[in-house]
């Protein structure tokens, strides 16, 4: 078993939580806690998408509707960033009980802001005093005419795939998706299919990259995406959800729970269960996308094999006929399905051989380890799987910032690449992704750097 060489705590249901929460588009996510219990999750929203509450700095001409006001953003609960507020209560509180400080927090921010929804999280404190505070927040709703969901007491314990999960399911059930039917589109009916989309949430470290990668691909499908759940949804789009033609579901950890709530609306599916890293997933994909809503993918086709011609150039002119040299491999670190996203690309398409695979949540049981034993072998991708990542020397190592900083401490000759948060805090002006076709291509430049810096080719 990979032994623990983690330095650094990993993201857990809270965060998850928050996420889902914060997917929301003009949403208001406030943990109910100390101030400093906030500024970990504020820091991390605005890692992957820009919004309009956040240019509050812009003046004149340059500033945008929606932007945050100078007041609200200085304020005690947001303490100067614009997202993730909290209610900054008190030793006093702890004593006496929150609700006050609670009812105050919200009153102030919703007369300085308008939102269309909004959550109060329980902070690790908050959430052992056994408040009843429901009814306070239906107040609030009913006063606001805002909907909320309270969340009071996060699985602490627990992974931010299963905060995120079953966060998101609250939320359609708050929507009362249950009860809506799902009505087939007749036979010849003008116009192209919508799918919904799940997998993506707002810790994703490349979220506007990703969705806009798979949103192009499913246009060259003739396909468009009526809602992305998580990716900065309105609550009209996730209400709507049963008037699309499918929902399309691209994680296994983070839509398990998700998509069994919504088997019961009786809409056709395709459960991929990752991203597609890759020309290979990524036809898979798209082929899949059009058998199930009698599309045409030839122009999807079409990207992919100039996507397969560009890589095969830039190997050839980099490094021969032989491809990239036997001796170079690389190590990863991510989630079951991701690792099999990226083996399926490294090992699978480009024959780079895994010296480690660090699953961070072995104990789940993913349905992609068998599919991960047949792109790398089952030999091989046990013994990668059993060898602790910071043994790893001469690699492309892939996983987030603070995981290959450490490794670098312990291991000489690595070559990281950034695929999840944490991030190193590199400022990414262009969107990024390592999805799909676009995404292929701008992988394989961070590997033919990697391994020239590496030497690889002598």
């Amino acid at each position: 078993m990979t032994k623990t060489y983690l330095r650094n705590i990993t993201a857990d249901y809270i965060t998850g939580a928050v996420s889902a929460c914060e997917g929301i588009k003009d949403s208001l996510v406030l943990i109910n806690g100390p101030l400093g219990c906030k500024f970990y999750h504020g820091y991390a929203a605005g890692q992957s998408m820009v919004r309009p509450q956040e240019l509050w700095r812009l003046k004149g001409d340059l500033k945008i509707q929606g932007a945050m006001s100078d007041k609200l953003m200085r304020s005690q609960y947001f303490a100067g960033s614009p997202e993730i507020p909290g209610s900054n209560l008190r030793y006093e509180d702890f004593i006496f009980g929150t609700a006050e400080q609670l009812a105050r927090a919200l009153n102030d921010i919703f007369a300085e802001h308008r939102y269309s929804f909004f959550s109060v999280i329980q902070a690790p404190g908050t959430s052992l005093l056994g408040e009843s505070l429901e009814g306070l927040l239906d107040d609030i709703t009913a006063e606001f005419g805002i909907p909320h969901l309270f969340i009071e007491a996060p699985k602490l314990s627990e992974d931010i795939f299963l905060g995120y999960d079953e966060t998101i399911v609250r939320i359609l059930k708050l929507l009362e998706l249950n009860k809506k039917t799902y009505v087939k589109s007749p036979a010849g009916k003008k116009g192209r299919p919508k799918v919904n989309l799940f997998g993506f949430y707002t810790y994703e470290k490349f979220l506007e990259g990703d969705l806009a990668e798979i949103t192009k691909l499913l246009s060259l499908c003739g396909a468009d995406v009526a809602c992305a759940a998580g990716a900065d949804s309105s609550l009209e789009s996730l209400r709507a959800i049963p008037d699309a033609d499918a929902n399309i579901f691209l994680s296994a950890e983070r839509c398990a729970r998700t998509a069994e709530y919504l088997s019961d609306l009786g809409m056709p599916s395709l459960d991929f269960g990752c991203l597609p890293v890759g020309p290979d997933l990524t036809e898979s994909f798209v082929r899949e996308v059009s058998e199930l809503l009698k599309t045409d993918c030839a122009p999807a086709l079409e990207e992919i094999e100039k996507t397969r011609a560009r890589i095969f150039y830039h190997m050839a002119k980099h490094f021969g006929a032989e491809g990239f040299p036997r001796d170079l491999s690389y190590a990863l670190e991510a989630e079951c399905s991701m690792i099999y996203s990226y083996a399926d690309f490294l090992t699978g398409y480009l024959g780079i051989m895994p010296q480690a695979l660090h699953d961070l949540y072995r104990e789940r049981k993913s349905r992609f380890s068998e599919k991960l034993a047949a792109v790398c072998g089952a030999q091989l991708s046990e013994k990668a799987l059993r060898t602790d990542l910071s043994k790893v020397k001469d690699a492309i190592l892939l996983g987030n910032a603070n995981s290959i900083a450490h490794i670098l401490t312990y291991s000489g000759n690595i070559f990281g690449i950034e695929i999840s948060l944490p991030s190193s805090g590199y400022v990414n002006v262009l969107s990024r992704t390592y999805t799909g076709c676009s995404g292929a291509l701008q992988l394989l430049e961070q590997l033919i750097n990697g391994a020239r810096l590496l030497k690889a080719w002598e």
